[in-house]
Parts: C-alpha cells; structure tokens; sequence
C-alpha cells in the first residue's frame, strides 16, 4: 500500500543533496506519486519512465501551458523566456519536431564526430597541462576542466570566440534555474530572462556578422536554413542557444559526476586504470549511476491509467529518470557503481523520437576527458568529503568541486 506521509518535496536541502533516497522509497511504495508540491504526477519505475520518454499521449511542450497560466507581471517576465525556449526541438512534438531533428541532425554527422576527437584530446591535455603547470596540487575540477572542455568544444562548432566563454557561461547559468526547475531559487523568471535575452543578442550579432561573411561553422548552417526558409529568425536564435546551453551544461555535469564516482569508489577507479579499454563501458555506468539527467517533464495530452492512477489531460508528470536508473527490477546491484555493468539500459539519454541529438558528443567527451584526467592524475583526490548539488530538478551536477594531486 502506498505510504500517505511519504511525500517528494523539491525545496528541501537534503532532497537535493540526496533525492534518490526519497525517491527510491517511492519507487517501492507509491511508483505513480502525485506532488502537491510540484502539481504532477512523480514517476520513479524504469517501465514508466521509459513508457512516459515513448508516450505520444504526452507533449514535451511544457512551457506552452505554464505560460499561459500566468498573469500579470509573471507573464511579462516570462514572454522573453518563451518567445527563445518554445523554438527548442526539446520542446515540440511532430510535426515541428520531425522537421527541427531533420535539419539538426545535419550539424553533427558521424564524419564531424570522426573529425572532432583528435581536437577534443588536445584540448583535455591543454587544460590539464595548465592545472599541472601551477604546481600547487589543487585545483577546481569544474570551472577547471569539466566545463571548459565541452564549452570549448561547442563555441568552436558554433565558430564563436573562446575568449567570449566566461560572459555565455554566465549567461547560461542565469537560464540554468529556469530550464532545471529550481525549486529553492530566488527569481529564477527575471535571472533567466536576462540570461537569454543577452545570448539572444550575441547569436543575433553573430548571425548578421555570417551573413555578410559564412563560415564552416553551425551558426552559418543555422543562417542558409534562414535564408532558404527552412527555419525563422527566432528558430535560428534559439536553436543557437539550444546548441550553447545543451551541448556544455549535460556533458559537464556528467564529466563531473563520473570523475567523482570513481573518486568514490576506489576498487572501480583502480580496475579502470588497469584496464583503459573499460572506459565506454565506464561511460555507460556514469551515466546510470549518478547521471546528468535528474528528469524529463512532459504534459498530458490524452488521458490515461498507469498504476490504478488516471493522469488527466494537463497534468505534468516528472518522469524521474535517475531513479529509474536504479530501479531494482531493471539492475542487478541497482546501487553498486560497476564499470563493467552489461547489459546497462538506462534512460539517462532519452528513448525514441527525443533520443538525445548530443549523444554521440557528450559520450566521446566524457571517454576522452576522463581517461585523460586520471592518466595525468592518478592519485588525484577530493579535497573535501561533501560536495554541494545545484538546486535543478531536472539536471543534477554540482558548482565546484575542490581537488587535490598526490
């Protein structure tokens, strides 16, 4: 029987430290648990999760209804927010998705993956040749490493500045609160806002400077789709941003997340170090273990039952994807870290048509930047025994995260 006192609270310090232990008594005593808190419906089981990532009965278009409840100043806030995010793929069902993911899928093409991992390497090994040549043994592993790696990698696709990545990587932790459903957060409307609409201006910049001079580069592809009207001015805007804000925000986190559960299960680090040909498979358990991904969130379009439950027409429903990812009856040892786990079907990536466009990348990044990292650092260890999780519902990473070398 369900438990009635066992309720998910978001805003809580420890449940954003810790979710899974919430969520973990829920996938055993109410799978299908509706949050007052959240007004959806907290989806905690592999089956469900996967049925909701594969539900045509579901829209991605959460952002749609939530405007459109608003009033007043809210509403006034938000219409910068909206007017960029509704042109994400991540956000639209067929027949919008389908053309979108068509000429997306354009972007990154095997051959440009081929191409990208000799500079991916060179840019780990540049970024850790500056971490060792301080010489002091202690540096900041995100700010560091995790995250100008896959930023680099994406402002060199986009054909933007290096130099312009410390002010996009602000604005896109100010769009961070909105897009993860901060729940502790202060006004995540206006910080977002004011995030997006500064990268909206840089991509706009951008895309004039391209048509008087195309390049190689994404933002010139995103500008001959513009101009053969295949995409809007607003579609090419904001599918530059989409590019910025997907393509580093995962990858670190998951980069990250990984180094640090090898930090934390030592047996698994040393087995890795052993044998380096573990590491996609190593990739794979970072990824279900302690994955990027905290949740998807979809809207219900056509009524249906799941568990004895009716979720009705505009319900959302928060298909919590790493608890899935841990679900007993899916994975053996379900909370043991193995680097060898096969078969290793976690939902961290996405299933069917909104399948993750930024797979293949962020696994190549993270095989290469971790690899690298402890082929430098082998000894490298945590500073401290505690880390501090972002307060993001759907994206789970942290800030900072000290560390010192042998």
């Amino acid at each position: 029987m369900p438990t009635p006192s066992l309720v998910f609270d978001p805003r809580d310090p420890d449940v954003i430290q810790r979710p899974l232990e919430t969520l973990l008594r829920l996938q055993a005593d109410d799978p299908v648990h509706w949050s007052p808190l959240l007004k959806g419906w907290v989806l905690t089981r592999h089956d469900d999760v996967k049925a909701v990532q594969m539900n045509s009965g579901v829209t991605s278009d959460r952002l749609t209804p939530f405007f459109e409840s608003q009033q007043g100043d809210d509403r006034a806030r938000l219409s910068d927010l909206i007017r960029y995010l509704n042109t994400w793929v991540v956000f639209k069902d067929p027949p919008d998705h389908t053309r979108l993911r068509t000429l997306l899928n354009k972007v990154v093409t095997p051959a440009v993956m081929r191409d990208l991992e000799a500079g991916i390497a060179e840019l780990a090994d540049g970024l850790l040749d500056r971490i060792a040549a301080r010489g002091d043994g202690r540096f900041e592993c995100i700010s560091e490493f995790a995250n100008p790696l896959p930023a680099s990698v994406i402002m060199d696709l986009l054909g933007v500045p290096r130099a312009d990545m410390d002010c996009l990587r602000d604005w896109s932790m100010q769009l961070q609160p909105f897009l993860g459903n901060a729940t502790g957060t202060g006004d995540k409307y206006e910080t977002g806002r004011a995030g997006i609409v500064a990268m909206a201006d840089y991509f706009r910049n951008a895309a004039q400077h391209r048509r008087a001079h195309p390049r190689g580069d994404v933002i010139s592809h995103f500008v001959m789709l513009q101009q053969s009207g295949q995409i809007t001015e607003d579609e090419l805007i904001g599918s530059c941003i989409l590019f910025l804000f997907a393509g580093h925000e995962t990858t670190t986190n998951l980069i990250g997340n990984g180094i640090r559960a090898l930090l934390e299960n030592p047996v698994q680090k040393a087995r890795l170090l052993a044998d380096p040909t573990l590491i996609a498979s190593a990739v794979e358990e970072m990824l279900r273990f302690e994955g990027p991904t905290g949740a998807v969130v979809r809207v219900v379009k056509t009524p249906f039952e799941l568990r004895g439950k009716t979720l009705n027409q505009g319900d959302r429903v928060y298909a919590m994807v790493n608890a899935a990812n841990h679900d007993p009856s899916v994975f053996d040892s379900a909370g043991t870290f193995d680097i060898g786990r096969t078969p290793n079907r976690h939902l961290t990536f996405n299933h069917g048509i909104h399948f993750c466009l930024g797979a293949p990348l962020a696994r190549a990044e993270a095989r290469i930047a971790v690899s690298r990292f402890f082929a430098r650092f082998p000894d490298v260890a945590m500073a401290t025994d505690s880390v501090e999780y972002m307060d993001t519902l759907t994206m789970r990473g942290v800030r900072e995260m000290t560390m010192v070398t042998g």
